[in-house]
């Protein structure tokens, strides 16, 4: 029997390319936009580079704004890709996210056990954070190869939220905007993105702030906010 701790009620970040393999198995994939504007990010300078690089500018109102998306395999309740043993099906094509797990892709979270899904059992074995082992390597390999990733997909991700119409994003800190498109629709919009896909600063963003103390700070700024009820997205709240 597998483990499969990790692949139950959770989305499961994907880069361009593995969400299109993904959505060719017949499986969903949701997309999760936040944003944030450059002057107000804190004093922070590599954490801010870090996120602009993972990130694409759109004009929201008078103002540029930096949304990154997030193209997510859907594992609710559990990952359509783990059998009845809770062994992965894929597992030799599985995505870099489980190659990695658990440690933390982004290099400004620290790894706490007590976030982890995994056995009490597994922590007790020598190489699980070991650095000098092969195994380890190759995770770290992987944790660069998807850094990479995000970076070099930032706007090609922005330009397929464009043409699919999803243009609301969630203030950064405060919550995650995210849609549920069609499978085949999803698909075909990224079947047909240029390999140089860039934004259209033009195009009509608006962002998500659900915090009057935030939406006060804010209220200086030309922002185009979404004031209504949510129509095709979903509202997530979260912890800064």
């Amino acid at each position: 029997m597998g483990c499969g701790a990790c692949c139950k009620g959770r989305f499961i970040p994907l880069t361009l390319a593995e969400a299109q393999q993904w959505l060719k198995r017949g499986h969903e994939v949701a997309v999760l936009l936040e944003a944030f504007e450059v002057s107000t990010w804190p004093q922070a300078p590599q954490a801010y580079a870090y996120n602009v690089q993972r990130s694409a500018p759109v004009r929201c109102g008078e103002q540029t704004l930096q949304v990154t998306a997030i193209l997510a395999g859907q594992a609710i309740p559990r990952c359509p890709n783990l059998g009845g043993d809770d062994r992965c099906g894929i597992y030799a094509e599985r995505p870099l996210v489980c190659r990695i797990y658990p440690m933390e892709i982004n290099p400004f979270i620290a790894l706490r056990i007590s976030d982890k899904e995994c056995p009490p059992e597994s922590w007790a074995a020598p190489a699980t954070l070991a650095t000098d082992r092969a195994e380890e390597r190759e995770v770290l390999a992987n944790i660069e190869r998807s850094r990479q990733a995000d970076r070099a997909d930032a706007a090609r991700k922005i330009a397929l939220c464009q043409d699919l119409g999803l243009t609301t994003a969630a203030w950064k800190g405060n919550g995650l905007a995210i849609y549920f498109p069609l499978r085949d629709a999803l698909l075909q919009a990224i079947e047909r993105l240029p390999a140089s896909a860039s934004p259209r600063l033009g195009g009509d963003w608006q962002v998500r702030v659900v915090d009057t103390a935030l939406r006060e700070r804010l209220s200086g700024l030309p922002l185009a906010f979404d004031e209504g009820e949510p129509l095709n997205y979903l509202f997530h709240p979260v912890s800064a």
